[in-house]
């Protein structure tokens, strides 16, 4: 069996949202913001509406998709956002976020919208100040999971935060328990627990040049 972990290009968007539309199917944060009630759109469209525009705000924020192949099959995929190059960046990185999101909202319920708003902010307020990745999204297909793939991105997201100059670790979040736990024995701290209307968010780091 072969594996390698290369950057998606935007012929790869397809293939991308339709891995971890699958992926996530079952997460906490996509059930409660893209469940049953999302309008017009329905579910299947408004969680193809919220990938899509995750990974292209992951190239404006000059990260990278990554994707993970086996056998030359898309098995897991990663979305990696990686420090501001500079003050000036840094300072209008939220406002091109919300310009990008904002013909999203347009097209979510209001409920939907405000939920993954406010998720946003909270767990990235939870982040550390100093410089870092920032693991948005990483993703298995469920015939895939148990097989060490979902370490594998991460150990991709950590080498990729190791080779910048002013990257000081790599934060993630989650709302599942199991994971947060699993994240610890990866050498993962637990920063913060937020709660986010039912959704109880885990904010966890990783400071570089650590290993578990």
């Amino acid at each position: 069996m072969s594996e390698a972990i290369r950057d998606l290009q935007p012929s790869d968007k397809a293939a991308f949202v339709a891995l971890m539309a699958e992926a996530f199917a079952r997460d906490p944060l996509f059930v409660a913001a893209l469940g049953e009630d999302v309008g017009c759109l329905g579910k299947k469209a408004a969680t193809e509406v919220f990938l899509s525009f995750l990974f292209g705000m992951t190239r404006i924020m000059g990260g990278a998709p990554r994707g993970l192949f086996v056998d030359g099959q898309l098995a897991g995929c990663s979305l990696v956002e990686p420090p501001a190059g500079n003050p000036i960046v840094q300072t209008f990185r939220p406002l091109a976020s919300l310009l990008r999101f904002l013909p999203v909202a347009i097209r979510l319920p209001l409920r939907t919208t405000v939920l993954l708003n406010d998720y946003m902010k909270a767990t990235r307020a939870a982040a550390p100040g100093l410089p870092h990745h920032y693991l948005t999204l990483v993703g298995v297909l469920p015939e895939r999971q148990s097989q060490g793939l979902g370490r594998r991105l991460v150990e991709d997201a950590l080498e990729q935060s190791r080779c910048h100059q002013r990257s000081m670790g790599l934060a993630l979040d989650t709302e599942n328990p199991a994971n947060a736990a699993l994240y610890r024995r990866w050498g993962f701290e637990m920063r913060e627990t937020v709660d986010i209307g039912s959704l109880t968010a885990y904010c966890m780091f990783r400071p570089t040049g650590e290993h578990p």
